[in-house]
């Protein structure tokens, strides 16, 4: 008797709760609400819905058209979705919105890596002849693939640009060649050692420069070039900001963020014009391989910490890419058996995370190879045992490859685990890997279903625009699902590893990412009292083949219940001729060598 007396209270008390809930939403009138569509949630408790009704930016009904309708009155906007599919916003956790946009800002050269090896020589060409005053040229983006073994050199470099020094990055960001004249400039000959952190590539034959350089190497060049101004990069943030929401995208992690990109997004919400929420993570080290004092990052941070933006994070670069032995390797490179690459981190940069972690700060780290990930992890875990008190949880990005053995130690030490599926379809990037790794280590090549398996949170990144043209999640989320490329130049089951269902997916693009960025009570699902963050799609991504997924276009995007993106003729024109480019180069990239 006792316990069906407490039991019957408990469910008066469960109805009550519920009631009042209701009736103080009911009472509450919406200023707008969204009927007749297909609304996956992302909510476990609540999948799906009809119809949301959005209040002060926030969800404050989510359910059934009857359901909206008690929140609806004569000022309540009413926008019927016809059936369209919606979803949360899209939570991009490793992204450089600067960078794409930059060169043409600054006035450099722009080139991408969808780009043939005639197509780049005529761009940099006619940049040439059309600027002869400018001291530099400069551009970011060429693809790896068009030279032997990813390297360009300036003998290639001299012949299209003399006279005036020129240094282009990779489309990786972390290598670049340089003709004569900027190796002059810089002071780099046949007896400049290698910078620490970097590579300054040396003819085995000759000893001289090939005009190849890596990491620091990087940094001995670009370190002559002045920064552009922050109007500049304000212009530049702009734009990329259109083309982020036009692919869904309403929160980022900007991997690598400094004054003028920072002071960008203030200004850009000042203006009412930022579209996405930004965490804005600090450099702790550069190219030329510093280590700064968190501090002043610290007095950083608080200059530049606003409602839509939150600075309390810190980046290290640890390592680079294979293509120069510049990433860590467990085991022996396979082009090269002498070597296990290096990292571009110090001693002291790995020492100083109980110290940042003690200061609440969020830790991501760029780990590409197995190697690296394990330094990353055994970092952490010091952290973790200095402070043990303390259980923010850090992020280790890109993860190429893991070992096995190390996968369970993310969840063990809270670590949000990131990939980036697009850059695995065959871009330059997987399909230049091979030489450097092989082909065994390319079977457990971004393991993204392992890691889910093992219950960690992952997240996606596009890291647009090192390896990727553009910012477009749509491509990887179909990877994500088929594992197969939208080329069909790979075709057998379990070639790339395997894959995750659409559910898992979209958890990844979405809530995943949330938590990663530490605000999944705020957004990433759509729940009454978050924000209003989502996007109306083109189709329901449950009625279609898999392979249709890359065909995705955003109709609206909105953050806060805002409308940040409208789809026109002439965004999905866009869309569909930057689809085209790169789907153009794809299937060329595995026939080069």
């Amino acid at each position: 008797m006792i316990v069906r007396l407490t039991l019957t209270v408990v469910l008066v008390l469960l109805v009550a709760t519920f009631a009042a809930g209701y009736t103080q939403a009911s009472q509450q009138v919406a200023d707008t609400v969204y009927t007749n569509g297909k609304v996956y949630t992302v909510n476990e408790k609540q999948p799906w819905a009809e119809a949301v009704a959005v209040k002060d930016g926030k969800f404050l009904v989510v359910g059934s058209n009857a359901d909206v309708k008690a929140v609806t009155a004569k000022d309540t906007k009413v926008v019927d979705l016809g059936g369209r599919f919606v979803m949360p916003g899209i939570h991009d956790t490793h992204i450089h919105p600067v960078f794409p946009y930059l060169d043409t800002e600054a006035g450099w050269l722009d080139i991408n890596p969808t780009m043939s090896k005639d197509e780049l020589e005529q761009a940099i060409r006619d940049y040439v002849k059309a600027n002869p005053g400018e001291d530099w040229v400069r551009g970011e983006g060429w693809g790896a693939d068009l030279f032997p073994g990813g390297k360009a050199t300036k003998e290639w470099l001299d012949s299209l640009v003399s006279g005036r020094p020129a240094v282009l990055l990779d489309e990786t960001g972390h290598n670049a060649v340089a003709n004569s004249e900027a190796l002059a400039l810089a002071g780099i000959t046949r007896d400049t050692p290698n910078p620490p952190l970097g590579v300054i590539e040396k003819d085995p034959k000759t000893g001289e420069p090939t005009g190849y350089l890596g990491e620091t190497g990087v940094g001995v060049v670009l370190e002559l070039m002045a920064i552009p101004d922050v109007d500049v990069h304000i212009r530049a943030v702009k734009r990329a900001m259109d083309e982020i929401s036009a692919y869904g995208i309403t929160s980022i992690i900007d991997m690598g963020v400094y004054d003028q990109v920072l002071a960008a997004f203030v200004e850009l919400e000042k203006q009412g014009e930022l579209p996405v929420r930004v965490d804005a993570t600090i450099m702790m080290n550069d190219y030329r391989g510093d280590l700064p004092d968190p501090d002043p990052l610290l007095a950083t941070s608080g200059k530049y910490d606003t409602f839509l933006i939150d600075p309390h994070n810190v980046k290290f670069w640890a390592d680079g890419t294979p293509f120069t032995h510049t990433s860590l390797l467990l085991a022996p490179y396979t082009d090269d058996p002498t070597t296990k690459g290096m990292l571009t981190v110090t001693p002291d940069h790995l020492a100083s995370f109980p110290d940042l972690d003690q200061k609440g700060l969020v830790i991501r780290v760029h780990a590409i190879t197995d190697g690296t990930v394990r330094t990353a992890l055994d970092a952490i875990e010091k952290a973790r045992k200095a402070n043990p008190d303390n259980r923010t949880s850090h992020h280790i990005g890109h993860l190429a490859l893991v070992s096995p053995d190390d996968i369970p130690r993310f969840k063990e030490l809270n670590i949000n685990a990131e990939f980036s599926p697009a850059m695995w379809y065959p871009m330059s990037l997987s399909t230049i890997a091979p030489i450097f790794v092989g082909d065994e280590r390319m079977k457990r090549w971004q393991p993204i279903a392992e890691f889910v398996k093992a219950g960690i949170n992952v997240s996606y990144g596009s890291d647009w625009p090192s390896g990727t043209p553009d910012a477009d999640c749509w491509r990887g989320l179909e990877g994500m699902v088929t594992r197969r490329d939208p080329t069909g130049e790979y075709t057998d089951e379990g070639q790339l590893g395997e894959p995750v269902d659409l559910e898992t997916g979209l958890r990844i693009l979405t809530i995943n990412g949330a938590r990663t960025m530490h605000q999944e009570d705020v957004t990433g699902s759509i729940e009454t009292g978050k924000y209003a963050d989502f996007i109306v799609l083109d189709r329901n991504l449950f009625d279609i083949p898999a392979d249709q997924i890359a065909d995705t276009k955003v109709v609206t995007t909105l953050l806060e219940g805002k409308v940040v993106y409208q789809s026109s003729e002439q965004s999905n024109a866009r869309i569909d001729r930057q689809r085209k480019a790169t789907l153009a180069a794809l299937p060329t990239y595995t026939h080069r060598h």
